[in-house]
């Protein structure tokens, strides 16, 4: 008895752990495929990324997905470049909901120009309907590096 106690726990831990692997490959996946709408300006395909109660903490200020949506219009015009290096610190999954931090690196090409940017982040996801989406970002630059 005790013997198939123990095969029945390694079997639910190991298809535990390939669930929150499999979770956390596309909580990663679904925020690197989010950043790329900023050079696309696509602003729907943000949008599929997120909750319907999406905010995003930028510069000390809070914006709601209006915000946002605007900002996106504003810089439609620009042409960049841009290479974003994701430094996950951290990932933690507790049920429907995760939370991710890292730093991020972004190299950002404007009319030749090449700046180099860096933040520690935060992002809050929620599973919605099956899929991992971002319910909020926290976004603080770091000015000198």
């Amino acid at each position: 008895m005790r013997f198939i106690f123990t095969i029945i726990s390694i079997i639910s831990f190991h298809l535990g752990y390939s669930q929150e692997s499999s979770d956390s490959t596309e909580i990663v996946h679904v925020l690197k495929e989010d950043y790329k709408t900023m050079v696309t300006h696509d602003i729907n395909k943000h949008k599929s990324f997120c909750t319907e109660d999406y905010l995003l903490i930028e510069n000390g200020e809070i914006w709601d997905m209006d915000r946002e949506a605007f900002d996106y219009k504003k810089k439609e015009h620009r042409v960049i470049e841009r290479n974003d290096y994701f430094d996950f610190k951290y990932l933690k999954i507790e049920g429907n909901t995760a939370y991710a931090v890292y730093g991020l690196k972004s190299d950002i090409k404007e009319t030749g120009k090449l700046t180099t940017r860096y933040w520690n982040e935060s992002t809050i996801f929620r599973r919605v309907n099956g899929a991992w989406k971002i319910s909020l970002i926290h976004s603080t630059p770091i000015v000198s590096k």
